[in-house]
């Protein structure tokens, strides 16, 4: 009896193991801004997207962001639907610059180099 638990035990472990492994390959792979700009569109947005220069050259860029950190930064909007992309050279420059990016009624979050501020429809849109 303690054997025939010993294996499916083992059996359920390695079950799990092999799930999480699978599951766990998109936890790593990051949204291009071509995908993201696809999605948008396809969605029915209208996206604007700018070099990390061009955006840290707007009157509305946010000043804690350094232009040599940002390689894009995306903007789309479809009436109440609205979404923030910037796409960081690194994960550790992201994370550094989740803390500044601050929109007022929109979900933030992280997602490897990428942080997002939107709506909850938009980021569903975008494939996040």
């Amino acid at each position: 009896m303690k054997k025939i638990i010993s294996v499916l035990w083992i059996v359920t472990l390695l079950t799990a193991c092999t799930a999480l492994c699978l599951a766990g390959c998109s936890l790593f792979k990051s949204i291009s801004v071509d995908d993201a700009k696809s999605n948008l569109e396809a969605a029915g947005y209208e996206v604007t997207v700018m070099t990390g220069k061009e955006y840290c050259a707007t009157e509305d860029a946010n000043p804690f962001i350094m232009e040599f950190e940002l390689d894009h930064y995306l903007y789309g909007v479809k009436g109440e639907d609205v979404i923030h992309l910037f796409f960081f050279d690194s994960v550790d420059h992201a994370s550094d610059n989740s803390d500044h990016i601050s929109f007022s009624g929109l979900k933030q979050g992280q997602h490897n180099k990428v942080v997002y501020a939107a709506t909850k429809q938009a980021k569903k849109d975008a494939k996040i």
